[in-house]
Parts: structure tokens; sequence; C-alpha cells
């Protein structure tokens, strides 16, 4: 692992472009319902310039993020958001800014996710492969609650402690705890693609941190909204869930 980008320069990214994680989901590992949804009441922010955006289609919080140059911390905090999720119609509330801009909403097609996200990409966990998969990306049985939920990454089965790696460079734009991932750890690899890494035991990195691909960025664990230990791996390219296994040796 490199040193942290603020040590060694401008980081990688100058906000959270976390790349449209609208409604992470993975093995009995649904993020729970939203308390928020709407700007937040929070005195914290009532002295603060500020303007409400309205969410429309296409739209995620992490391009809202980038294009008002915004983190996703902030908008998270601000709004009282417990998770990712955001509905079209949504008033969020974007501290700092004096206007409303424009969003990019075009979703990319399966050939430019192929060609810009193709062959970048490593196993999470060290000697691990397809055979390892225990839940594929797609339509599938909720293990907690036995509906159908559409599933926006894969399974891998890892041993408690194992060490989780970095599946390519890139800059940490979060770690931390969230509501039904338990600890995560996302990593903005530039050029609008992202990997996500859930239920971790722990988390050895921080925000802003440079690692390179096969650096341990944490371990193995059941954390959150989990039924046993296992590795929730996503991977988003401009906003747009794509099965890792495209991706992956």
């Amino acid at each position: 692992m490199k040193l942290r980008s603020s040590q060694i320069g401008p980081p990688l990214a100058a906000i959270l472009t976390i790349a449209a994680i609208v409604t992470l989901s993975g093995a009995g590992c649904t993020p729970l319902p939203s308390s928020g949804g709407g700007a937040t009441s929070s005195s914290s922010w009532s002295s603060r310039t500020g303007v409400h955006h309205t969410v429309r289609k296409g739209e995620t919080l992490w391009r809202i993020s980038k294009a008002y140059g915004v983190s996703l911390a902030e908008l998270l905090e601000a709004n009282d958001l417990q998770d990712y999720t955001i509905r079209v119609g949504q008033k969020l509330y974007i501290p700092g800014v004096s206007k409303t801009v424009e969003v990019e909403p075009a979703e990319p097609s399966r050939e430019e996710v192929s060609r810009n996200v193709g062959g970048k990409l490593s196993w999470p966990l060290a000697g691990r492969g397809r055979s390892s998969v225990t839940s594929g990306f797609g339509e599938r049985k909720d293990p907690m609650t036995g509906g159908t939920r559409f599933h926006k990454g894969i399974d891998i089965d890892g041993a408690r402690e194992e060490r989780v790696l970095a599946a390519a460079g890139g800059e940490v734009v979060y770690s931390g705890g969230m509501s039904g991932f338990g600890t995560v750890v996302m990593i903005d690899h530039g050029d609008r693609l992202l990997t996500v890494y859930a239920h971790l035991s722990r988390s050895i990195v921080r925000l802003e941190d440079v690692v390179s691909s096969g650096d341990t960025i944490g371990y193995v664990g059941s954390t959150g909204r989990s039924n046993g230990t296992h590795l929730h791996f996503e991977v988003r390219y401009k906003g747009v869930s794509v099965d890792p296994l495209d991706y992956l040796p």
C-alpha cells in the first residue's frame, strides 16, 4: 500500500466519485430501508449555503456528487440518508453550492462497459476463482427474506480473517460501516470504475489512501446483514452495476 494521497499530492479524485452506488445488495446483504429521503432538518446544515436538487431518471448519488463537487459523505449526512438509495422526484439538499447543475443521466452500453472495464481487475481473494462464487450477479432468492431481489455483485467464499485484496490500483473513497453491508471498502480506479468490498471483519485502509492492485485492504468477515462469512464484491462503471465475472480472469 502506498502513502495516503494527501501525503503525496492531490488525491486521485478530489471528491468521492463513488460510482453509482444507488442500491448495493449482496447475499443476505440488502441495505436497510432509508429513514431519510429528503433534505435534512438538522440544524447543523441550516446555516449553510445550498440548493435543492430534484432527482431525475438515470441519476445516482455518485453522479450528483460528482456534478456538484460535493462529497458523497456530505450528501448522506445532509439528507439523513442511511444508504445510497434515491428515487426519481426526490429532493436532495446539496450543501455549499449556490445553483443547481445538470447531472449526466446516460447509462453506458454493454459494449462501452466491456471496452472500459474488461481485463482491468484481479480476484480480491488470493487463489480464488469462479468455483469460489457462492452467489452470482442478477436476480436471485434473497437468503434473508426469501423474496426475489437483484444481486448487484457476487459473493465469494472466504475464510474468516482471510486477506481481501484491491482488485486494481486506485483511491479509497469509502472505508467504514454502512447499513446492511457492515464494514465496507470502496475503491475508485479512475475512468468511472469503482469496486466495492463488503461484510469485512475490519478494514485497514482509510479515506484517500492510494492502493495498488493486490494490496491488502481488509479481512473477510460476516458483518452487517450477512448470513455467513463471505466477501460481497461489486463492480460499477459509470453508475451501472456490471457482472464482475465478465471482467475477472
